[in-house]
Order: structure tokens, then C-alpha cells, then sequence
């Protein structure tokens, strides 16, 4: 199936998740405040943290939004969840770790459940953004002692990551933080992220703005970023079958 064809089968399900407009009020988990140790680690994409917002998608056909809660735990575990405006309600959850991926529809009553691959992303979100790349994108800098990349500086002074097959570019502001990021399969571009706006957290400069934008140039996201804490513990994430929903498939 080609992928103009599967993203097709996808729209419906995340257009329906995304619902329009509004604002609501959502239980954040119980967070101690934030301590210099604590923003170390934040800073460097090592430890757990916690962010709230806004998200926006849209495609050709329409607009959607919803509020946001993300929260990535050290063990290298996502849990991303969009709420209806107003009641506050849960209508879509993604959870991922390092080997699983788990879209949870609560108004379509399904799921998806599969290895967590370059082609399930591709497929179900409509781009290949890994954890990592999320993680980078949410704390607007690079972890300082990462060498599972190549690191190769181009003459213009951004930043080029090689890794096997994939390529992510990366410009920088004069303070160090990510502007723009821009990953690549094969030599073809899939995705470009850019940072438009920062703001302070807790004393440290965090991205405000994140605007995601796939390879065809019709499918956007954009987070809007209104607070990010580093909680001590986070809780294990599931990855069994839902109760009650029913699973989709890749070819459904």
C-alpha cells in the first residue's frame, strides 16, 4: 500500500480524536517543584518531565484542536493525551517506549498496537517522529553526550546528525537552542520542525512554540507549550489490550 494511500485510511481516525476549539481544565499528576538537579537533567533530555499545552493539526481538508498533556519518562516512555475543550475529556492517547506503540480512539472505541517502527509512525501519524526526536524537540536542545549519532558541522554552522539511513538537520539560536530541525530517510525529506518562540520555565529558557510539518507540506502540527515541570517519579505505562475496543489494523 502506497503511503499517500495508508495516510488516507489514517485522517479519519485523527481527524475525529482532534476535536475544534475551546479551552479546559486538565488534573496534571502530582508534581514536586522543580530543583536544580532536577532542571539538569530536564536540560539534558535525561529525566522525567512533564508539559501542558495546546495542540492544532491540519490537513487539506480541516482544522482541529485540543488541550495537551505530555509526559516522557526517563526510561524512555511517552505518554501524549488530547482532551475535548471544555468537560475536559480524554479522546486520544498515544503511548510509546523504545519497542511499543499504543494509539488508544476513546470516541471511535479502538486502538492500535504494534512494534514501534519507522514505517507504524509513518503510517499512524503521518511522519516518522521518534521519542528522541520529540524529546529534543520539547527541550529545544540536543543531550551534550549523546554519541550514537555522527556530528558533522556544515559551513553554514548548522548541525548535521547522521545515523544509518537517517539524516536531521539542525540550526541553532546564539544561546544554543534549536531553531529548526529538518529529518531525512534515504534523501528524502521527511519532516521539518521549527521553534519559533522560547520562554522561561522555572528560571531556563524552554520552547513555547513547535511547529511540525511532514514532507508533502499538508499536514501540520503545531504545540503551544504553557508549562513544563520535572516530577520525581512517573508511573509505568500499559501496553496490553484495551478492554472493550476494538483493534485496527494497517489495513483497515
Amino acid at each position: 500500500m502506497s503511503l499517500i494511500r495508508t495516510l488516507r485510511l489514517v485522517y479519519p481516525v485523527i481527524i475525529s480524536i482532534l476535536w475544534l476549539s475551546g479551552c479546559s481544565s486538565i488534573t496534571a499528576p502530582d508534581i514536586s517543584g522543580l530543583q536544580s538537579t532536577e532542571l539538569s537533567q530536564l536540560n539534558q533530555s535525561k529525566g522525567n518531565y512533564y508539559g501542558s499545552g495546546r495542540i492544532f493539526f491540519k490537513n487539506p481538508d480541516a482544522k482541529h484542536s485540543g488541550e495537551l498533556e505530555i509526559q516522557v519518562a526517563a526510561e524512555s516512555e511517552l505518554r501524549l493525551s488530547i482532551y475535548t475543550p471544555l468537560v475536559g475529556s480524554l479522546i486520544y492517547e498515544l503511548r510509546a517506549n523504545t519497542e511499543k506503540f499504543l494509539l488508544l480512539n476513546f470516541q471511535e472505541n479502538n486502538y492500535v498496537l504494534e512494534a514501534n517502527t519507522s514505517k507504524v509512525r509513518q503510517t499512524w501519524l503521518g511522519m516518522d517522529l521518534s521519542l528522541t526526536e520529540l524529546k529534543w524537540l520539547l527541550l529545544g536542545r540536543l543531550p551534550e553526550n549523546d554519541k550514537s549519532w555522527q556530528r558533522q558541522v556544515l559551513p553554514a554552522g548548522e548541525l548535521l546528525l547522521i545515523q544509518g539511513t537517517v539524516e536531521i538537520r539542525l540550526e541553532f539560536n546564539s544561546a544554543g537552542q534549536i531553531v529548526s530541525m529538518i529529518k531525512s530517510l534515504n534523501g528524502v525529506q521527511e519532516y521539518r520542525a521549527q521553534i519559533p518562540l522560547y520562554q522561561k520555565h522555572a528560571g531556563i529558557l524552554l520552547p513555547r512554540k513547535i511547529s511540525i510539518v511532514d514532507y508533502t507540506g499538508n499536514n501540520q502540527w503545531l504545540m503551544l507549550i504553557s508549562e513544563i515541570l520535572a516530577p520525581s517519579k512517573m508511573k509505568n505505562l500499559e501496553y496490553s489490550q484495551p478492554a472493550g475496543m476494538q483493534r485496527l489494523f494497517r489495513n483497515q
